[in-house]
């Protein structure tokens, strides 16, 4: 879905390091604090390993703030058990594509 949406700050832009539980492999990926409109909220868009590339993706994600921009997201649910288990479930925003700058 496209999602018209503002990084208000640099700092909005975050690398977080991820620990695969069944393996120990870690990856890397990205947080972005997003503001939306039509209906104004604040929410928090991740961006994959394969899209993050080490910090890559933050670049031209720091070349949109301050600026009202369309983002191609996706909205996943999944579940699991952990290992006391424990049914967990998560949810939230995926970026899929990174935004179209012009200019």
């Amino acid at each position: 879905m496209k999602l018209e949406g503002l990084i208000l700050d640099v700092t909005d832009i975050q690398q977080q390091t991820k620990t695969n539980r069944a393996s120990g492999e870690q990856t890397t990926v990205g947080i972005i604090n997003m503001i939306t409109t039509v209906p104004t909220g604040t929410i928090q868009v991740r961006i994959p390993a394969g899209m993050w590339e080490n910090g890559a993706a933050a670049e031209p994600l720091k070349k949109c703030v301050g600026k009202r921009m369309q983002y191609a997201v996706e909205y996943k649910e999944f579940s699991f058990g952990d290992d006391n288990g424990k049914h967990v479930s998560m949810n939230g925003f995926h970026l899929f594509e990174l935004p179209e700058i012009k200019g």
